[in-house]
């Protein structure tokens, strides 16, 4: 394992879960439809929010934890393990945010309903979408380093 596998493999999570989020997102739509009944026009507006405040959030925000786990990476020093992919605490995130979800969906009557959870679920995909473009510019600079 080298550090640009490193950096791949971290670009390649944040874009696998940013995709199975927006999924996952387009689901909870469908369940807004046919139990909630809400309208198209409120889906839409939700979908287009969701999309436009995930995109800024994942170059502003998770782009700059992306710069910080880059630069940890490169710091890292030999044996590299795929663990290290990213950090231990950055690991009991990932299980919160997971927690997270699972709330989210399980109350999404008190928060608004499938259209707002799907908004959510929606926009942080994007943001993980955007904020992984930070990975891939940063791998390629590496490659050239052998033995890293």
């Amino acid at each position: 394992m080298n550090k640009r596998n490193l950096l791949l493999i971290a670009g390649g999570v944040w874009v696998v879960v940013g995709i199975f989020l927006i999924f996952r997102g387009a689901h909870l739509y469908e369940l807004a439809v046919s139990e909630q009944h809400s309208t198209q026009s409120a889906i839409v507006f939700s979908g287009f929010m969701g999309l436009v405040i995930g995109a800024v959030k994942g170059r502003f925000v998770l782009s700059r934890t992306a710069r910080k786990n880059i630069a940890r990476i490169e710091n890292l020093v030999a044996p590299l393990k795929i663990h290290h992919v990213f950090s231990k605490p950055f690991y009991a995130f990932i299980a919160g945010m997971m927690l997270l979800g699972f709330l989210l969906r399980y109350l999404n009557g008190y928060l608004g309903g499938y259209v707002v959870v799907a908004a959510i679920y929606c926009g942080i995909g994007m943001a993980l979408l955007v904020s992984s473009l930070v990975y891939w510019r940063t791998a390629p600079v590496t490659a050239g380093k052998k033995g890293q």
